[in-house]
């Protein structure tokens, strides 16, 4: 018997038109790259630039990075030999590698782990061999960079212990320690790395677990019980309350909810780890690709916005590393999430291929930032659609 797609992919991923085979997916990354393209700053960078820039008339490190990683997990799978909206970028992060192995400029190095991170995927997604040097570097950094005994952070006393943070704060938080566990393992770093331990603990402090951390509990932070996850310890970018017994508890929210899942298994946690399983229980409950759950309030209703092409980036990067292509929600209804994200995106795409968020919170004003974080979202929807087409063609014999 013939291989045959689900109907249900067809028009997302692939179909036949009259001229052949279309991939709007394809044609939507490949616009965004002519946008990216064209927005490339002078010294070969991208993001912010001239007196609009943290360090003037100088491109963004990450911002430059995000870039330069969107290329190369593109369909096309860019590299530096393809022209200089990509080589020019990649030679402005190589200058940009300090003597300690972090990637930042010197007068902006409040974000270093951030940028290191992203940096660090990038050179491993365009060539790991030729990059081993300055990957190998990186994954020093971060590793240094680590609240640990290393650093006189204590398992017991402190509940920034395991986390990595960004420069500009002493306390860790969930958002950084996710993309250094991104970054740690798609370098390769080994799953007996004391660093991933470390982890571990403080990723689990950051969700909001049926049971409270003695340190937690100490603290007199109390939990919501619904195995989300917020942005520290002791910390949210969501609404908070009071609990009767005078803790406190702090709101879980969709865009820390899918890094703390994605860090979970990163760290090797069990996806059978009540831990893992509460966590995909709330990103289902609350699955939504039109806003930032967790985020909005009765006094702030439009909060939800905030954040919103770094929740679809962390959505799709997470779902893709869990595997699992449907999600049902808490009323019940079906949500095969690649397909729903993908679309969606593609219908906030503007018509010079760049997408941005009304709400500038975090840097989501900036056009560049939103559409790398956009491309990697639709790189990886079109990557699980592949892989449903080819296995229902595979049931399908």
């Amino acid at each position: 018997m013939r291989n045959t797609l689900t109907l249900a992919l067809i028009p997302l991923f692939l179909f036949v038109s009259s001229t052949g085979f279309a991939d709007p997916i394809k044609d939507s990354l490949d616009k965004g790259v002519k946008f990216l393209a064209a927005n490339q700053n002078p010294d070969g960078g991208y993001g912010p630039f001239g007196k609009e820039s943290r360090v003037k008339n100088e491109s963004d490190v990450g911002i430059t990075a995000f870039i330069v990683y969107t290329m190369a997990i593109h369909p096309r799978n860019y590299q530096v030999v393809d022209g200089p909206f990509i080589s020019k970028a990649v030679s402005y992060l190589l200058k940009h590698q300090q003597p300690d192995g972090g990637f930042y400029h010197p007068k902006d190095p409040v974000l270093k782990n951030y940028r290191t991170s992203v940096a660090l995927m990038a050179m491993v997604k365009l060539n790991r061999v030729a990059y081993s040097e300055q990957i190998r570097r990186a994954r020093a950094f971060i590793v240094s960079q680590q609240r640990s005994e290393n650093t006189n952070y204590s398992k017991a006393e402190h509940l920034s212990f395991g986390s990595v943070g960004h420069s500009g704060s002493l306390r860790g938080d969930l958002s950084n320690a996710a993309f250094a566990a991104e970054a740690m393992r798609e370098a390769g770093f080994s799953a007996s790395e004391p660093f991933w331990k470390k982890l571990q603990t403080f990723v689990s402090r950051c969700q909001n677990n049926a049971e409270v951390d003695p340190l937690l509990k100490k603290t007199g932070i109390g939990t919501t019980k619904d195995w989300g996850f917020r942005y520290a310890p002791n910390d949210t970018r969501g609404p908070s309350e009071s609990l009767d017994d005078g803790s406190i508890a702090y709101s879980s929210y969709g865009t820390m909810s899918y890094q703390g899942l994605k860090s979970l298994l990163y760290a090797n946690i069990d996806k059978k780890d009540p831990r893992v399983k509460g966590a995909f229980k709330w990103i289902s409950d609350n699955f939504s690709i039109t806003e930032n759950p967790g985020m909005s309030s009765p006094g702030n209703p439009k909060a939800g916005q905030q954040g919103l092409f770094y929740y679809y980036h962390t959505m799709a990067k997470t779902l893709s590393v869990y595997g699992e292509p449907v999600l049902v929600d808490s009323k019940g209804v079906k949500h095969t999430w690649a397909k729903e994200l993908s679309e969606h995106l593609m219908k906030l795409q503007n018509g010079d291929g760049h997408w941005v968020n009304k709400s500038g919170r975090w840097w989501e004003n900036l056009p560049t930032l939103d559409t790398a974080y956009a491309m990697i979202s639709l790189s990886l929807c079109r990557g699980d659609l592949a892989r449903q087409a080819a296995s229902a063609g595979t049931t399908d014999k």
